[in-house]
């Protein structure tokens, strides 16, 4: 019966003592939901964080945070999104579109005494023409890189990634009259494909985001994805079968 009594009594004494500490221990770690999402630019089985895309590439938005609701306004577009994250494609869209996401959820006010529940942000993204002229905008990834492998920082040399826009070119060999190309990766590489055009031939094509890049197929062994960041390029090179390894280049 005493320990019973006892027991009661604790609970008592703690939780005002919770109250006048502001449960400091309690709400420790805890972070207030923002409202914050990231935006994504869709390349195969690859999503690239950036805030311009390629507007033929499908676009992923993916919130930060947990809620309890969830709704996305995408510009003047009428319809809602209600999911954690989605992905869409924007075909016929091009310039900037504000994304607005609001969540909700139980408001925690032991920790965060001005909480309300309800969290929102928006921020715009930009969507870009890779191929149609005159809209036509050009990666930022155009350029030559000198850098190396991680696993052999020793062993330096260059790499380009090219965009190629010519009548000349057969679009029956090339796929397009312009079109972007990947050389020298790895170091001393030559297609095997015979390519009818002499500045093709150490290279290979790329499927192309604003920033961001992938070449090969899961089965080839020269097969990566690149991505750009500030004025340093990085590419995961190789696959699950042969190993990967890590690119890091400098734009000249």
């Amino acid at each position: 019966m005493k320990a019973v009594v006892f027991f009661i009594f604790s609970i008592v004494i703690l939780t005002p003592s919770c109250k006048k500490n502001n449960c400091t221990s309690f709400c420790l770690g805890k972070t207030k939901p923002t409202g914050q999402f990231i935006i994504k630019e869709i390349l195969g089985d690859t999503a690239f964080i950036s805030d311009t895309i390629f507007r033929d590439n499908a676009v992923k938005f993916q919130a930060v945070d947990i809620y309890e609701s969830i709704n996305w306004k995408l510009g003047s577009d009428p319809r809602d999104w209600n999911a954690q994250e989605f992905s869409l494609s924007f075909i016929n869209a091009i310039g900037n579109i504000p994304i607005t996401l609001t969540g909700k959820r139980s408001p925690d006010n032991t920790c965060f005494p001005n909480d309300s529940g309800v969290y929102s942000t928006t921020k715009p993204f930009t969507l870009v023409e890779q191929i149609e002229k005159p809209t036509l905008t050009i990666s930022p990834l155009v350029g030559i890189y000198k850098g190396y492998f991680t696993n052999n920082p020793f062993d330096t040399f260059t790499t380009r990634l090219s965009y190629f826009d010519s009548t000349k070119y057969d679009v029956g060999v090339t796929g397009s009259k312009n079109f972007y190309w990947l050389s020298n990766m790895p170091n001393g590489y030559t297609s095997s494909l015979g390519w009818s055009y002499q500045e093709l031939n150490n290279g290979q094509p790329v499927e192309m985001g604003y920033k961001c890049f992938r070449f090969g197929s899961s089965t080839d062994i020269i097969q990566g994805k690149g991505w750009l960041s500030n004025d340093t390029l990085y590419i995961s090179y190789g696959n699950d079968f042969v190993g990967r390894k890590k690119f890091i280049g400098k734009k000249n």
